[in-house]
């Protein structure tokens, strides 16, 4: 478990979120005594959760490419 006060914590973190991703945990040490106040450690199977699509799971399927942003003139169909 790799230890880190506040403030490396709140400068790094982006790359501390990535890493907790892949599977590293952080125990946060706050004051000038760095006494430890919270562990961040990644969830358990939070990367195999799927969707359901209610009434039609077993029929139908959905699947995204890309980040999911759309361009005006793609959300409103080029009027």
């Amino acid at each position: 478990m790799i230890q880190m006060t506040v403030a490396d914590f709140k400068a790094d973190f982006s790359s501390v979120l990535a890493k907790v991703q892949s599977g590293e945990q952080f125990q946060i040490l706050f004051g000038r005594t760095k006494r430890p106040v919270a562990i961040l450690s990644p969830i358990p199977n939070a990367a195999t959760h799927k969707r359901t699509l209610g009434t039609y799971e077993g029929i139908a399927s959905f699947s995204e490419q890309g980040d999911g942003k759309i361009t005006m003139e793609e959300f409103l169909g080029e009027l």
